[in-house]
This record gives C-alpha cells, sequence and structure tokens, in this order.
C-alpha cells in the first residue's frame, strides 16, 4: 500500500484515551457483579435468581440476560425481549424496569448481600453500569442504589419508597441506548450494613421520564417504560472522596486526528494527487472533522478541474473502534458511514455523484501496525483512490 499523504497542514490535539476499570473482586463487597455465575438453566425473563447471590426483594422479578441462551429466547444476549446490547464485561448482565407511564408496570429491583458486613466509619464507592434498552419509549433519572441493615423481602410487585443513599446526585437522566453509563457514589457505613438494593426509590412524581427514540434498525414496538440493563456492580473500600468515578464507557474517545506537514509535490499530475488523499478522524467519528475542511476543499478543487477523474472512497477503522462493535453496535458499518460522509461533502460541493463510488471495511487493512495514540488515528481514515 503505498503511503498517504495530506494535502495541507494538519494540527493534531487528543485526550487521553479511557477505559472501563472493572473493580478487582478481592476489592469488591458485591459477590458475582458481572452476574457470570449462573445456577441452572436459564430460559425466560424473570430469571435473576439464577445468577449466585442475586435476587429481587418484590415479586416483580428482575431479568437476566446471557449470550449462552438460544437467540430464540427473550433473555438471550445481546438481542433480546428489551433491545439489543452486549454484556460490559462477560457474557452476562441483568435489567429493570425503572419507570412506567402511569405506573402501569410495576418497578422491578436488585439486591445482593455483602461479602460482609460493612465497616463502620469506612467510606464505599457503589457503582454499577447502565444501558437503557432499545424498545424503551423513555429514558429516567433515580438511577440509585440503597444500602440496607436486613435483607427486603415484599410478597407483592410494590415500588419500594426507601431514601437511597447513593448517588447523591439523583436528577442526571440517562439515556444511552448504545453505550454504558456509569452510576456511582460515595458512602460512609455505620457498621451494620448487610445489603444492596439497586432500582428506583423515587414517587412517581419525582421522576423525570424523557422521550426516547428507537434506534434506526429497530422494528419492534417501544413499551411505555424506562428499561435499562444492569453490569459490573461494584461496592469498594476507599480512603479519598476523588476514588470514587465512574464514565460512560462507549463514548469516551480519542480526540487526536492524524496530521502532518508535508510540501505539495509540482511535479505530481492532478490524479495522482487525488490517489494519495486521505482524510482522517476522530476516534468513534463518523462525521468530518473541522480541521479537515482544507484537506476536503482541495480534494474537490482538483476533482472540478479535472472532470475525468473517477474516485473510490475506502473508509476504514481502528482496533478499538472495531472492538468496541460489541457494546456499539451504531459503529458497525463505520468505515462505510465515513466514506459516504466524504462522498456528501463532495457532491454538495458540485462533484457529480456519479463519479464517485463508496466502499468500508473494518480495521483488517491497517495504514499502519501498532496500538499506539499516533498508530491509531492513521488508521481512522478514508482514502482516495482514483477509479482506472
Amino acid at each position: 500500500m503505498h503511503t498517504r499523504t495530506l494535502l495541507f497542514a494538519a494540527a493534531a490535539t487528543f485526550t487521553t484515551f479511557l477505559s472501563a476499570q472493572q473493580v478487582p473482586d478481592s476489592l469488591n463487597m458485591v459477590p458475582n457483579g458481572s452476574f457470570e455465575e449462573i445456577e441452572g438453566k436459564l430460559r425466560r425473563l424473570g430469571g435473576i435468581d439464577m445468577a449466585k447471590g442475586w435476587g429481587s426483594p418484590t415479586m416483580a422479578k428482575a431479568d437476566l440476560f446471557s449470550e449462552s441462551v438460544s437467540s430464540e429466547s427473550p433473555a438471550s444476549a445481546p438481542k433480546n425481549a428489551q433491545g439489543f446490547q452486549s454484556a460490559l464485561s462477560g457474557t452476562n448482565y441483568a435489567g429493570l424496569v425503572w419507570y412506567s407511564y402511569m405506573d402501569k408496570h410495576p418497578r422491578s429491583y436488585l439486591q445482593v448481600k455483602f461479602k460482609k458486613m460493612l465497616k463502620k466509619g469506612q467510606k464505599y464507592c457503589i457503582s454499577y453500569y447502565v444501558s437503557l434498552g432499545d424498545l424503551s419509549k423513555f429514558s429516567s433519572d433515580q438511577l440509585t442504589a440503597y444500602v440496607s441493615r436486613i435483607v427486603v423481602n415484599k410478597k407483592e410487585e410494590a415500588s419500594l419508597t426507601y431514601e437511597a443513599q447513593v448517588p447523591a446526585l439523583k436528577t442526571k437522566v440517562y439515556d444511552d441506548m448504545n453505550g454504558w453509563q456509569g452510576v456511582c457514589g460515595v458512602y460512609e457505613a455505620n457498621g451494620d450494613e448487610q445489603y444492596l438494593i439497586i432500582g428506583n426509590f423515587a414517587a412517581t412524581d419525582k421522576v423525570t421520564a424523557g422521550k426516547a427514540k428507537r434506534q434506526r434498525g429497530e422494528t419492534r414496538p417501544q413499551a411505555a417504560i424506562a428499561y435499562f440493563y444492569i453490569d459490573d456492580v461494584s461496592v469498594k473500600p476507599i480512603k479519598y472522596v476523588s476514588e470514587c468515578a465512574c464514565e460512560q464507557i462507549g463514548k469516551d474517545k480519542s480526540e487526536f486526528i492524524y496530521g502532518r506537514r508535508v510540501t505539495s509535490d509540482p511535479t505530481l499530475t492532478p490524479a495522482q494527487r487525488v490517489d494519495r488523499a486521505a482524510v482522517y478522524f476522530k476516534q468513534y467519528n463518523k462525521e468530518i472533522d473541522p480541521s479537515m475542511k482544507a484537506q476536503m476543499d482541495t480534494l474537490v478543487t482538483v476533482l472540478k478541474a479535472n472532470t475525468a477523474i473517477r474516485v473510490q472512497l475506502t473508509g476504514h477503522t481502528d482496533l478499538q473502534e472495531e472492538d468496541r462493535v460489541r457494546m456499539r453496535p451504531d459503529l458497525t458499518e463505520l468505515g462505510k458511514d465515513r466514506a459516504e460522509q466524504v462522498k456528501d461533502y463532495m457532491v454538495q460541493a458540485g462533484i457529480e455523484a456519479s463519479r464517485i463510488q463508496v466502499a468500508g471495511r473494518k480495521a483488517d487493512q491497517p495504514a499502519s501496525e501498532g496500538d499506539d495514540e499516533v498508530t491509531l488515528s492513521q488508521n481512522r481514515r478514508v482514502e482516495v483512490d482514483v477509479v482506472k
């Protein structure tokens, strides 16, 4: 593959790439925090009792989803009765009804016993990750957790109205159907707590429910609820409040756009100049960054002046983007989506669509080998090739 060059000088900026850090089991006070240990054969919804250590405090049972289940089952993963999502870690995750319009559907909750009683005066970081189910018509706030001295066992499908201790801010609306959003907060123990309950403890009139748009490609009807997938639950001892931080997994990205200074070779023909072009992208983005505008305009100028030149645009991804498809199905055609964006820019600038072909690839044809920041940025690209 010949070396691709820029037709202009680009400034490169970046932010540190963030990755999810699962709490080591030795530090986690929650047993089976990622729901990987299952006892029995999971066949249907409401199967949370099969996850070792887990249950529900009311008769409205939480759901358990697994990639080990037949794809025909409503409890399968990644596709299931509530949408499409891969586990944040491992192959399993749970699910809860968080809110329903006019309380037509009962809320559900998760309950687990700590490995040992919490220590008096010790600060703990309580965290879990959520992803809004694709078939939810609503998003919701009030994503909380309650720490209890005793086990809760209600013999009805009741909404629990306890005073949730974490997080401190309960009014953030969670609405991401693609990635996993972190919920976390610090709790200082009294010394007699044994159980953790996850769910919505607010009165219905205190819940802020937003409208959720159905995902592209999803044809099943949405339900008038806010349903959240749950994964990677942890309670770990900390010394400082600053140690308790949770991120959004799936939208974390590098802002680095590959660029280097080159001098345009005056001996190149117009076709050779076009054939050496490439457009680079921020991580997980298909939109053309403003820093690429000069590159695009130069390309358009050459094509306008040479109407016989036809091109193929081939979009590529980096390895991290390809790996993230499990959690971000919207990235499945990212390479082709990038090529389509470049084509749209050209067509809007006056280049005939019939002169442009598009194709998409994964990370199987890297421009550069490696996994450092600069190398990855070189591989997030649309290559321009002259069609002979």
